[in-house]
């Protein structure tokens, strides 16, 4: 069975060496003890049939941890605040190189570069498995989910080091690569031999996911990789003063936090 830390972890190895992969690669080895409690709420999610209260729990919540179009597009939007309100500003071609990477980051999110929204693709997927799309009720969304999206927004948002946000996108980019790698498997094999669905139904179901899997999130961690480089040049940042351990630390933390309690009273239920 595959880890999460068997799929992160080499990415991060191949990095060329620098500040940011030595920061990356002591904090996730760091707070790796996270990903077990996040692998064992997908296993029992994925282990047997779930009632649709559990599932509109677990899609509602767990969509809260994935969106990140918006507070992307919002650090892009920050960015162009700093021109706007004419702050000082070291090298304003590298700011506008920063934009560019941040708007590659979420290309396909917006249907840019491809055909359907993603937020389309996951309600065709969370709806697909649940049967009905009332888990879009907010009634459905656990407090450990809302933490996690609130605490990410403030990062993305209103902290003012914008160099704060860009290394929290960062951390949620190499991670989702990660997730999707991982749980692809686990959800292809729930939907056929649990749920019932047809090979051809699964996959068009799994659509969110697998357009996630490949080259897709581990080239959005590197265009993060390169906007955070650019803001540092463009603001005369010196990126040795930034530690990851916080950031990777809260983020695993949260998103165990909210595979463990939507998924800890999973009944096995036979429907």
């Amino acid at each position: 069975m595959n880890h999460l830390s068997h799929i992160i972890m080499p990415v991060l190895r191949d990095l060329p060496a620098s500040h940011l992969k030595r920061e990356l690669l002591q904090a996730f080895e760091r707070h790796g003890r996270h990903f077990e409690t996040i692998e064992a709420g997908f296993a029992r999610l994925t282990a047997r049939r779930q009632s649709t209260e559990t599932l509109s729990r677990f899609f509602q919540s767990w969509s809260q941890t994935n969106n990140s179009a918006m507070t992307v597009a919002g650090i892009s939007n920050r960015m162009t605040l700093l021109i706007h309100t004419d702050r000082p500003v070291a090298d304003r071609e590298a700011l506008f190189a920063a934009m560019v990477c941040l708007n590659r980051i979420v290309d396909e999110d917006l249907a840019v570069t491809h055909k359907i929204l993603h937020a389309q693709m996951y309600y065709n997927m969370a709806t697909g498995i649940v049967g009905d799309d009332q888990w879009l009720s907010h009634a459905y969304l656990h407090p450990s989910a809302k933490t996690f999206k609130s605490w990410k927004d403030h990062q993305s948002l209103r902290e003012p080091d914008l160099a704060i946000a860009l290394l929290t996108t960062l951390t949620h980019e190499i991670y989702t690569h990660g997730e999707v790698e991982f749980i692809l498997p686990l959800f292809r094999r729930w939907l056929t031999q649990t749920l019932g669905f047809a090979e051809r139904d699964a996959t068009r179901t799994l659509g969110w996911i697998s357009v996630h899997c490949g080259p897709t999130e581990k080239n959005h961690f590197f265009h993060a990789m390169n906007a955070i480089r650019h803001y540092s040049r463009a603001m005369a940042l010196d990126l040795e003063r930034y530690s990851l351990d916080g950031i990777v630390g809260a983020y695993l933390e949260q998103k165990a936090a909210v595979l463990e309690t939507v998924a800890q009273d999973v009944p096995a239920e036979v429907l």
